[in-house]
């Protein structure tokens, strides 16, 4: 899969300009193309036909990439918001059940689960050396975690709620491994780059085959790569997390941290 981390590092007003400026180029392309064809020649019905039938296809194609690839998108950003919910209900459930075992056990293992919950709110559009140090972070406090737990449980016999205090901690563990797949499972950039490509492409040709019917109104080509530069926004947007114009909400996540904060102050 191509790496395309420097887009989401660009600025999405930037990013959103350069795709703008893309398309319009190839809508100035085609029709000076289709202008220069016409002044050697009329084009004729029949290929003015064949024109329009390629112009269809090729919108066609770009209409179901267009469609495929927001519902990626969509898909992903719903998957990453879910995840940081089932971490925040892990780390809840964790912690209340670790108000069952005893001292000194118990809030040696609570200050922990609490430790490593702050380490988890950070913000998913971190790349490179920052993403790599906000992971270590994490896997330091939850390196942490189950020595804390073998220590709660080691007084008391094995019981049904020691394996419920058990198979909480695997939970948290297992949340961090999800969320980490879903905040680095975004578009290929291939398949942006593609759909780039056919945008360009469609609008190029229907530049063209307007200038071969001697029309020359570039206003309504420019509004729709307008539009089209929209909805590619839009679709990255989805993939951007914190730093776009569609966010993914960290709040279960904070409102699970001020909740253990409050009841180890208590």
């Amino acid at each position: 899969m191509v790496e395309i981390d420097w887009l989401y590092e660009t600025p999405l007003w930037l990013g959103w300009l350069a795709c703008l400026a893309g398309l319009l180029i190839a809508v100035e392309l085609g029709f000076r193309l289709g202008l220069r064809r016409w002044r050697i020649e009329q084009a004729d019905a029949k290929k003015t036909l064949r024109g329009d039938v390629t112009l269809g296809s090729m919108l066609a194609l770009l209409g179901l990439l267009l469609a495929f690839t927001y519902a990626f998108s969509l898909g992903r950003a719903d998957m990453r918001k879910q995840a940081i919910v089932q971490e925040a209900n892990a780390i809840g459930t964790a912690f209340l059940r670790a108000g069952l075992a005893a001292e000194p056990g118990r809030s040696e293992l609570r200050d922990g689960l609490l430790a490593y919950a702050r380490t988890r709110l950070v913000s998913e559009d971190v790349y490179g050396a920052s993403q790599q140090a906000a992971v270590q972070r994490s896997l330091e406090a939850q390196a942490r975690l189950w020595p804390a737990m073998e220590r709660a449980l080691s007084p008391d016999p094995p019981g049904p709620l020691q394996a419920l205090l058990v198979q909480s901690v695997n939970e948290v563990l297992d949340a961090h491994a999800v969320r980490i797949a879903a905040v680095n499972d975004r578009i290929p950039g291939a398949v942006l780059g593609l759909l780039l490509a056919v945008a360009a492409a469609s609008l190029a040709v229907a530049a063209y085959n307007a200038s071969l019917n001697g029309s020359s109104s570039r206003w309504r080509l420019g509004t729709f790569a307008l539009i089209l530069a929209a909805l590619m926004l839009v679709i990255v947007d989805f993939d951007r997390g914190q730093t776009g114009l569609i966010r993914v909400s960290l709040q279960p996540l904070a409102v699970v941290i001020e909740d253990l904060e409050r009841q180890v102050g208590d």
